[in-house]
């Protein structure tokens, strides 16, 4: 067995679990910005944020693709976002699971690249995405923002107030894809 438990919840704020929820989402939503996608809404329970990308998907293998990996790209934003601002990430989220399956998908879609390479440089798009200070330090106003919408009752905060927060914390949505495109050619 352990000697140390791996799921210990972090203290101080990030020891209340609905903020630590509010951080993980707040980690989503930032995510979607960075690759340019409009957040139309933000459900308050351990779920990606409803974006733009969910309602356009094309019609060829590349289009599909290209969905399944921004979704996986914002996956790991939640748990990146958790891990700066609350010093750990979550155990007990589905989000590891689901990362996985998609990376299999992409890879029997794309047939030449093998799922761990799929996770390992969708990941690094996501860690890149934090290197900038001023993503990490949106984290925690934004999270702040939507704790207080949830403390008011809220469990679905709409896209256009996420939005208008994110403007002013981090600026305009940048151009979309652009992001993934020139990361991963750097790979």
């Amino acid at each position: 067995m352990h000697e140390t438990d791996p799921c210990a919840l972090p203290e101080g704020r990030c020891g209340d679990l609905a903020f630590r929820l509010a951080v993980y989402e707040a980690g989503h939503a930032l995510t979607a910005r960075a690759l340019g996608f409009r957040v139309l809404s933000v459900k308050m329970r351990p779920r990606p944020p409803v974006m733009e990308s969910d309602k356009v998907l094309g019609n060829t293998f590349r289009s599909l693709t290209t969905v399944l990996e921004n979704r996986c790209i914002e996956l790991f934003g939640g748990q990146i976002a958790e891990d700066h601002a609350c010093a750990t990430a979550s155990c007990c989220t589905g989000d590891v699971a689901r990362i996985d399956e998609l990376c299999r998908l992409i890879s029997g879609l794309d047939g030449r690249r093998e799922p761990e390479d799929i996770w390992f440089e969708l990941e690094d798009v996501a860690l890149e995405i934090f290197r900038a200070p001023k993503m990490r330090d949106a984290i925690v106003p934004l999270a702040e923002f939507l704790f207080a919408e949830v403390a008011r009752g809220e469990t679905i905060v709409p896209g256009a107030r996420v939005e208008a927060w994110m403007d002013d914390l981090i600026g305009p949505r940048p151009k979309r894809g652009g992001l993934l495109r020139r990361l991963t050619t750097r790979a």
